[in-house]
């Protein structure tokens, strides 16, 4: 199998940039989502489409609520016969949110949904500048309609994002709103309570957190779940 290279950009699959056009989300709708988490990129490994694993994915992207259910696992990065290095490709990011302890029952509530339309391959960090050329306005706009606008639901975002979206805001002109709510918030912590939506501001599960951490976490969105 060819090995390409893992220099930060969009991924090179057209038929993986194409599934994310059509579906810029993972899990349940997010208009129906209960938790709505929001991740910088969606990052894969470059191999990934040449491997006969892709048809997992493919499967994952169709119906991730399904696909949880079938499986047991939230993502196919969890799945025992994942055949690349656990180390890269945003398997991090899905390993951590697994420890939070939820289980297929739980599927219908959560949605992913990233600041970046496009899946990637490689570091987001090793060129921000990139990842905000990439960044796309009427992704955004939407992103932010769904955070806080529609049903009752519990927002996770990020350090990361708390940090950039005064750049993105300006920049693009958008997530005006959200950039009020959230920046120079602690971290963890809620951002922002209204009588719909809670939008707390934690760490990436692209990094290092702790049990304690992941912990009251997961209590926080069992509690949400519980009493909407």
């Amino acid at each position: 199998m060819r090995h390409l290279t893992s220099t930060y950009g969009i991924h090179p699959s057209e038929r993986l940039v194409r599934l994310f056009s059509t579906k810029p989300y993972q899990g349940v709708d997010p208009s129906k989502a209960k938790i709505l988490i929001i991740g910088n990129d969606a990052n894969y490994s470059p191999e990934i489409t040449q491997h006969e694993f892709f048809r997992r994915i493919l499967d994952y992207h169709a119906d991730g609520v399904r696909f949880w259910k079938m499986t047991g696992v939230h993502h196919p990065f969890m799945l025992a016969d994942y055949p690349f290095d656990r180390r890269k490709g945003g398997v991090r990011y899905h390993l951590n949110f697994s420890k939070l302890n939820f289980s297929p029952a739980h599927a219908e509530f959560f949605s992913f949904v990233e600041l970046l339309h496009l899946p990637t391959i490689g570091n987001t960090g090793s060129n921000k500048e990139l990842f905000f050329q990439l960044l796309d306005s009427d992704h955004l706009n939407w992103l932010e309609s769904l955070a806080l606008g529609g049903d009752p639901k519990f927002v996770l975002v990020n350090q990361t994002f708390a940090k950039s979206i005064n750049k993105i805001s300006k920049k693009l002109g958008v997530l005006k709103e959200l950039a009020t709510a959230i920046s120079d918030k602690p971290v963890p912590a809620v951002a922002l309570r209204k009588a719909h939506v809670t939008v707390y501001n934690g760490y990436s599960f692209s990094h290092s957190v702790s049990n304690e951490y992941l912990g009251n976490l997961a209590s926080l969105m069992r509690a949400y779940i519980e009493h909407r």
